[in-house]
Order: C-alpha cells, then structure tokens, then sequence
C-alpha cells in the first residue's frame, strides 16, 4: 500500500476513521483519572502509633475529657465519575450516529434504485 488514503474504497476511509476516534477516546478516557488524583500520593502512607492505657481513668465516676461521636461526612464522587466519564459515553455515541447517517448518505448517492 502507497500510504495514499484517497484511493482507499469509501468503507475503508470509514473504518479507519471510526478505528482512530474510537482509538482516540479509549485513551483519552485510560489517561484523565491517572490527571485527576491532584498530587495524591500512596508512595508515603501517614502512619500514627496510638497508646491505650488498659483500664480507663476516671475522675468520679466521669470521664476527664468527653469526647462526642464523630460525624463522619459523605464523600463526594471524584469529577471524573461526574463529568468525564458521562461525557465520553454521549460523545461516543453521537460519533457513531454521524459515522452510520453519514455513510448511509454516502451509499445512497453512490447506488440509485432504477424503476421496472
């Protein structure tokens, strides 16, 4: 092969066309979460030592220090989950609606139903 697409049969055009975006969204889509952690690293874990003493000490009959229940929080989904992922679904499927309308057009102009 010579390398020159525009004697490629039409279906060939579009297969590659349909192979290189499809090609170009999968690594688009591997590659954004790996930019989306903001510096979080797991190279160095935070580790604390904690000591208990075996009985616990009371001042009549209270604790010295009351402590209340800690509320924790709902995390939040990362943005990517929210906003990439959903994005790169509607876009892929909006390419492959243009790609079949488009190559429908394309066959329709090419062949003509000839009446009996």
């Amino acid at each position: 092969m010579d390398g020159d697409v525009a004697n490629l049969p039409l279906m060939t055009r579009i297969s590659r066309l349909a192979a290189i975006s499809l090609l170009a969204i999968l690594v688009f889509a591997v590659s954004v979460p790996s930019y989306a952690t903001e510096g979080e690293s797991e190279a160095e874990p935070e580790t604390t030592e904690t000591t208990v003493a075996e009985e616990p000490v009371f001042e009549d009959g209270e604790p010295a220090v009351v402590i209340p229940p800690i509320e924790e929080e709902p995390e939040e989904q990362p943005w990517t989950s929210r906003f990439i992922y959903p994005t790169i679904v509607a876009v892929t499927i909006i390419l492959l609606i243009v790609i079949a309308i488009w190559y429908n057009r394309s066959i329709r102009r090419k062949y003509e139903v000839v009446p009996e």
